[in-house]
């Protein structure tokens, strides 16, 4: 497969032929050119097959020397790998044998008695235990390790364990019963929720937000839970139609790392990985997030190529600039190590 970075079209070519998107607009002649140490470029021309509906979104493709240093990125699983890994246990915050309180609604507390580091990304929704949490920072739980995690709840009304997710016949189901242990992954958040998380760091903002989505997307539920979308017809044959068209296109990618997403005439946000390989497990799980934005307040995507190739050189020069004063609420990194980049 072609090394894209490599091999794109450069950027005076596009400025140097007036040229048409999907959205009818054009790359001037002034259009600025990307500086020739940039360590990301955005895949304008691909982004032009990557639109559906009210979603465009523009592929990150990192030098080679970007993800080579970043190389231990690649062997991190994520959180939904995790909740499948024998021996990895998100549960309801416990002592074990630590002077700390049981079942704080903030914090959850993960096992990973696995040999693999397991990345969690501020975002992720868990759903079991006694309510459905979405993950508040960047985190890697390292190999035989335990943690505990802050997070928010995103289930307004339930503080029990669901019994009817216990097979009494499976050891294992009863086990994860016993430790209050999360049974599900459900995707990254909403762009617009993940915000609201970031920003607010408050529990009575995040319900208000989770309640928008359910609402606006007709997804009510005893518990007031942002996993009743699943509940909602017509919400999940949009987002089949979404996931469906972009399935695989990102993913294909040798040297991608991330995307800009775009709606309307916004950029809604920015997520890029340390190495292709971790993007690669994280692009579903993300994807299914700026598809909920995309259903619930987007619209027709009117942002200019003009205004994305400009962006290209404001995206390069806010990464070195957080990098260089060690932006924890925009970077996250592991010894020393870039796991995660995110504009939200």
């Amino acid at each position: 497969m072609k090394k894209l970075f490599l091999y794109m079209l450069p950027v005076f070519f596009l400025a140097a032929c007036t040229t048409e998107n999907s959205n009818n607009s054009t790359v001037d002649t002034d259009t600025p050119q990307t500086s020739k140490d940039a360590t990301f470029q955005i895949g304008i021309e691909e982004s032009t097959a990557l639109v559906h509906g009210n979603l465009q979104v523009y592929p990150i493709m990192a030098k080679e020397d970007f993800y080579k240093s970043n190389e231990a990125a690649a062997t991190v699983g994520n959180l939904k790998e995790g909740i499948d890994t024998k021996g990895f246990y998100v549960t309801e915050k416990k002592p074990y044998g630590r002077q700390d309180d049981m079942s704080a609604v903030n914090s959850l507390t993960v096992q990973n008695k696995s040999d693999k580091d397991i990345y969690l990304m501020q975002g992720d929704v868990v759903t079991g235990g006694n309510q459905d949490r979405i993950i508040a920072e960047d985190q890697i739980i390292v190999a035989r390790s335990i943690q505990d995690v802050p997070v928010f709840c995103v289930e307004k009304s339930r503080w029990h364990y669901r019994e009817h997710e216990v097979d009494e016949n499976d050891p294992e189901s009863t086990h994860k019963r016993k430790i209050f242990a999360f049974s599900g992954y459900y995707n990254v958040a909403a762009n617009d929720l993940r915000r609201t998380v970031r920003t607010t760091q408050d529990q009575s903002s995040v319900w208000t937000k989770v309640g928008e989505f359910t609402a606006k997307n007709n997804a009510p539920s005893e518990t007031h839970t942002y996993a009743a979308l699943e509940g909602s017809e017509s919400f999940t044959t949009q987002r089949d139609s979404y996931m469906n068209f972009f399935k695989g296109k990102l993913e294909s990618m040798e040297n991608c790392v991330g995307f800009v997403a775009v709606s309307g005439n916004e950029i809604i946000g920015v997520d890029l990985f340390g190495h292709p390989n971790l993007f690669q497990k994280q692009a579903d799980g993300l994807l299914n997030g700026y598809v909920a934005d995309a259903i619930t307040t987007g619209s027709p995507v009117t942002v200019s190529v003009k205004r994305m190739v400009k962006y290209q050189d404001e995206l390069n020069s806010k990464y070195k600039l957080d990098q260089k004063h060690d932006n924890q609420e925009d970077l996250f990194q592991h010894n020393g190590v870039v796991i995660h980049y995110s504009k939200l």
